[in-house]
């Protein structure tokens, strides 16, 4: 016990001393290996993610190597009972970087599976997306694949993005023998989007578990510690051979919602966003469209207008759209005040990662906070459309 606290308390820390935006990753991996932290064996993959295969295994553990942050800057750790936070003025970066401490320490303890650091993950799971797009690297191969990427302390994932990610049978075993160590799992099927969801049509059992982190995404991020450390050596005497398989991950499960519960979807629906449809497609994933074209996660805002040839989007009029046509692939939303044109592939991430199925007030405060541009028009507008909606005003 004492040296996984010491071992989790001290990797923790240097992975959190400096932020590390999408594209810094490759700093991040090549300074704490030079340091000792990562494995010195470990490799990079055709799509820039890191990875090391420990042992024969059916199991993939994943998390990722980027954190919420505008530009890499140093983070001044705060100390707090159990828990490390920021002196308020950048995330801490626990998103992931404690599920990374947690693969760390089992990789170092010999656990057997194959352990994926993804990249990319905080705009629109880039690495883990073109990961998985190699089908033929994982179908077949893996029955499970882990992500140690949520916050609270109790959560085993059994939905993500309105899907069904893993069998109820898998995440009760798997709270079964995480609390044997004395933790408080238990099956959730409120997650929202993470690395592990991009292998749904590939990997019959596919979770994510809770870490221990709190308000990430924002200057008040924290990390309870004391679960991390918990957590790690939990994960050392779990037999995750032999956890149960039982979804066909060919077959599509979808998570209804009532509009009671400010639905945003309707199983075997399309998916769709009031007034302007927000259609993903009956039985499809997550659009695999790289988030970079839109620009770094706090960014994008600063990019190019969505504008078409002819098309001006000050027009205030439904009867101009129906009488001569909206342009293919534009949007709507009635502002009260006019149409105005949304551009929803620019927040098809944003909804996928924070809404899934049911966006709360206080998510919704992030997603402007870290997301938004209230002074652009395109981004005032979603910002009041998903207020109104959750609001029960529409």
């Amino acid at each position: 016990m004492a040296k996984s606290r010491k071992f989790i308390f001290n990797s923790f820390l240097k992975l959190t001393s400096m932020t590390c935006p999408y594209g810094h990753e490759d700093d991040l991996v090549r300074e704490l290996t030079y340091s000792g932290i990562f494995p010195r064996d470990m490799k990079k993959d055709a799509h820039g993610n890191y990875f090391i295969q420990i042992g024969e295994s059916r199991t993939i553990f994943a998390s990722h190597l980027d954190t919420v942050s505008k530009k890499k800057q140093r983070v001044s750790h705060v100390f707090e009972g159990d828990f490390v936070k920021t002196a308020g003025d950048t995330t801490l970066g626990a998103d992931d970087k404690a599920g990374v401490a947690i693969m760390l320490w089992m990789a170092k303890n010999q656990v057997p599976g194959m352990y994926y650091f993804f990249i990319g993950e905080e705009v629109g799971c880039i690495g883990s997306g073109k990961a998985a797009a190699s089908i033929l690297d994982f179908k077949g191969k893996y029955d499970r694949i882990i992500s140690f990427d949520r916050r609270g302390t109790g959560s085993v994932i059994t939905h993500q993005s309105w899907s069904r990610c893993c069998s109820d049978s898998f995440g009760d075993a798997l709270a079964s023998e995480l609390n044997k160590s004395g933790l408080s799992y238990k099956k959730d099927d409120g997650g929202v989007y993470t690395d592990s969801a991009e292998f749904i049509d590939i990997i019959p059992e596919c979770t994510n578990l809770s870490v221990g982190y709190y308000k990430e995404h924002t200057f008040d991020e924290m990390q309870d510690m004391k679960h991390l450390q918990k957590l790690a050596d939990a994960c050392l005497l779990v037999d995750w051979e032999s956890l149960p398989v039982e979804r066909d991950p060919s077959r599509h499960e979808s998570k209804g919602y009532s509009p009671k519960q400010s639905s945003f979807c309707d199983a075997g629906a399309d998916y769709a966003y009031g007034d302007f449809g927000y259609n993903r497609g009956r039985g499809k994933r997550k659009s695999k469209k790289s988030a970079r074209s839109y620009g770094y996660h706090d960014d994008w805002h600063g990019d190019a207008r969505y504008d078409s040839p002819g098309w001006d989007d000050s027009w205030d009029d439904w009867e101009k759209i129906e009488a001569e046509g909206a342009p293919k692939g534009k949007q709507y939303y009635d502002s009260g005040s006019g149409i105005v044109e949304i551009a929803s592939s620019r927040y098809e991430w944003v909804a996928s990662k924070f809404v899934g199925g049911h966006l709360t007030h206080a998510e919704l405060e992030i997603v402007r906070d870290q997301y938004l541009d209230m002074d652009d028009p395109q981004d005032a507008n979603f910002y009041e459309y998903l207020l109104d909606y959750i609001s029960g005003r529409i």
